[in-house]
């Protein structure tokens, strides 16, 4: 059967029943990657046209049908220790702190919301494990949920390919997985599956699998960027009542709060950035911050400098078993009347060096001029985009992916930002998400004055390059026919 073309009205009708049935946002960009899971949902319910499938939808078998059809257009696409910055801060600050802080009831439990096909609930389990051993007699509970039944289907099996261990150290490949020879796969052990429960479950439907404030840890990502502002709104007040005070609220990277709840506060853990719901303690209080893209942030101070320096140090190389941290105490100070405030204009941008050394063609220097301003200002969304451009240059692509994913954490309407992380995924294998950053760039870079240039990116006009980023996306979609229905 070859790909049906959805008209506006069936695009519309389909578009509002998964809308309704689990929040998903399908806009005119993603009709293509709606066409193809409709197509397929076709063949198999051997529907002859669009008309009939949507009478098999709102039939009498029409929930088992809309489950499947949810099945298809959220084919996942993660790995394990996915996002590198977020895994160190759970296993050096996160996790070490919520053990220690219920070291006395011994009792923890993590909620993995939309954990597709179980590698982020495993790689959770898999950092418990580092810290409590099976020996030591715990009250864990890992809970996994997941809207898609393949998914769940498939993360209970604890099979897995060697894709998706793109990000795994071979020693911890080693360590916590078993060959299969007869299928070629990795499948979990036993000590980590004991700790992850997979259930179905739907965000926006159901109500939350926990009693009231119970959870210490909550992962939600790479969830909301398929929701609209309202949905994700709602979704954060049913997360937030379910987290403990001093609890931590994991986003994906390009996901943010701003604007959308003030519930949570924002802070910084190594090069990562996380959310918590502070408790109301006096005692353990941390400085937080203001969750908005901004270029105007504070200097840190020498402490803050060595402290990053240690992180860095102890980031590379090879990984050691550690003490459990203590998290530095953060106070945040009460604030005071806005003051009348003379700005003092800086007789110097520290970015123009690695400008200049980005025109001339050093790209080594500029990716170095970079990351020391990135060090000294690690809120300050341009430096980590230029550090992108240079590493991009150098063809560093796995190098340029941290940067630039904090570059459009830290301001999400940097289009240019978008549009080199696109790249950077595509020549990467990772399909699904380099048409998710062309997209995000193409709408961000539409909202610029379209006459102007962006030098670095070989003098296309803005509005060029929008319509560039779009051709991308389609281009992206097409070359990984068998994900283009993630949403």
């Amino acid at each position: 059967m070859n790909r049906v073309m959805l008209s506006d009205p069936e695009f519309a009708t389909v578009a509002s029943l998964l809308h309704e049935a689990a929040g998903l946002s399908f806009d005119d960009s993603r009709r293509d990657s709606l066409s193809f899971s409709i197509t397929e949902r076709m063949r198999a319910t051997n529907s002859p046209d669009v008309e009939s499938y949507l009478a098999v939808l709102s039939g009498p078998d029409g929930s088992v049908e809309r489950q499947a059809l949810l099945d298809e257009v959220t084919i996942p696409e993660t790995h394990f220790f996915r996002n590198p910055p977020q895994i160190r801060a759970l296993r050096k600050y996160v996790l070490p702190e919520l053990l220690r802080q219920a070291a006395d009831g011994k009792r923890l439990r993590i909620w993995s919301a939309g954990c597709s096909t179980g590698e982020e609930a495993y790689s959770i389990a898999i950092l418990v494990r580092e810290l409590l051993p099976p020996a030591v007699e715990w009250d864990v509970k890992i809970l996994a949920t997941d809207v898609s039944t393949r998914a769940l289907s498939a993360a209970n099996a604890g099979h897995y390919g060697e894709r998706s261990f793109v990000m795994t150290d071979p020693l911890d490949l080693a360590r916590w997985f078993v060959l299969d020879a007869t299928t070629g796969t990795y499948v979990v052990r036993d000590e980590v599956r004991s700790l992850v429960e997979f259930r179905h479950h739907n965000l926006v439907t159901d109500g939350p699998p926990f009693e009231a404030a119970e959870v210490d840890l909550i992962l939600c990502r790479n969830v909301t960027i398929y929701f609209d502002r309202e949905t994700t709104r709602r979704l954060m007040k049913r997360l937030h009542s379910r987290l403990r005070d001093g609890g931590y609220l994991f986003l994906g990277h390009a996901e943010t709060l701003w604007q959308i709840s003030d519930d949570f506060s924002l802070v910084s853990l190594g090069d990562a950035f996380v959310y918590r719901r502070l408790t109301e303690e006096p005692d353990d209080r941390r400085r937080v911050l203001p969750d908005r893209r901004t270029e105007n942030e504070p200097r840190p101070t020498r402490a803050d400098r060595r402290r990053g320096d240690a992180d860095r140090r102890g980031s590379g190389g090879s990984r050691r078993r550690e003490e459990v941290p203590r998290l530095p105490r953060l106070v945040t100070p009460a604030m005071p009347p806005t003051p009348t405030v003379v700005p003092v204009v800086p007789t110097r941008d520290p970015l123009d060096a690695v400008r200049s050394a980005l025109r001339e063609g050093r790209y080594a220097e500029a990716a170095d001029i970079a990351a020391e301003v990135a060090a000294a200002t690690p809120l300050w969304a341009e430096a980590h985009y230029l550090q992108g451009v240079a590493l991009t240059n150098l063809g560093r692509d796995a190098d340029a992916l941290i940067v630039l994913r904090k570059s459009v954490y830290l301001d999400h309407e940097h289009g240019f930002a978008h549009f080199l992380l696109g790249g950077a995924l595509d020549r990467l294998g990772e399909r699904v998400a380099a048409a998710r950053s062309y997209r995000a760039a193409a709408g961000t870079l539409g909202a610029r004055p379209l006459d102007g240039v962006a030098s670095e990116l070989g003098g296309r006009s803005v509005a060029e390059l929008a319509a560039l980023c779009m051709e991308l996306a389609h281009r992206a979609d097409a070359a990984n026919p068998t994900e283009a229905g993630t949403p």
